[in-house]
């Protein structure tokens, strides 16, 4: 376990990043409900794949923020790796004002890639990493698309799970922006949480959990704070 050092060290220096930003200024804080469903459907001992449909809205007062499809393609490649081919369908309201009941949507596309590393720590602790590489092409107003900027995700998430079918998450991540259009806002978001998944079944059962939500805007200087409950159902099919 503590041949890890680098990794307590990153955790580390991310709560730090976290803790600096939350003392800028000009931060917005909005509190949100997320409601998904998701799928995991098992093709055979190395394929799956994983959709995710997602409903975003704001609580007070009550509006829709985002609505996120993902479809994600997932290969076991051995020793606890595994990699993934997704797209995403990304549906946002503008602005992020909850109290502005005449909003527009907008569309981004997000073809993605996926590696991510399972590390059994004990028979209950395992430890989670995730590392995404996000292609964003924004709706313009005509109707066609325009390449934004890639994004660069990792996630860390401690998993344990005390009986067979409850699972207790606590995870933290954080996305980097890339590209000549990304002149402020480098550090683009921080999310870290807690989150307890029940499995009333082998292949069905839910999740509720609490993140937050920290985002840097494109000025540089003013952030969201956003506190978000979010539902999770989830479901396994197995074809095999």
């Amino acid at each position: 376990m503590w041949q890890n050092k680098p990794l307590v060290f990153l955790l580390i220096l991310l709560s730090f990043l976290s803790t600096s930003l939350f003392a800028q200024k000009n931060t917005t804080t909005q509190e949100l409900l997320w409601s998904r469903y998701y799928l995991k459907l098992k093709i055979n001992d190395l394929y799956q794949i994983r959709q995710e449909i997602e409903e975003r809205t704001y609580w007070f007062p009550w509006r829709q923020h985002q609505f996120v499809s993902r479809t994600f393609v997932e290969r076991k490649l051995g020793k606890g790796w595994n990699s993934g081919l997704g797209f995403t369908y990304f549906l946002q309201s503008l602005p992020h004002d909850p109290e502005i009941s005449d909003y527009t949507n907008q569309l981004e596309l997000r073809p993605q890639l996926e590696l991510a590393y399972k590390q059994n720590l004990t028979e209950k602790v395992i430890l989670h990493h995730r590392y995404w590489g996000e292609f964003r092409f924004f709706e313009k107003t005509n109707g066609s698309f325009e390449f934004g900027n890639t994004r660069l995700r990792y996630k860390i998430e401690l998993r344990y799970s005390p009986i067979s079918n409850i699972t207790i998450k606590v995870f933290d991540e954080i996305h980097l922006n890339i590209g000549e259009k990304i002149i402020q806002n480098v550090f683009d978001q921080n999310r870290y949480g807690a989150s307890i998944q029940y499995m009333q079944l082998q292949n069905f059962g839910f999740e509720l959990g609490y993140f937050n939500w920290f985002q840097q805007r494109r000025s540089g200087v003013d952030f969201y704070n956003r506190h978000i409950v979010r539902f999770t159902i989830h479901h396994t099919l197995n074809l095999k």
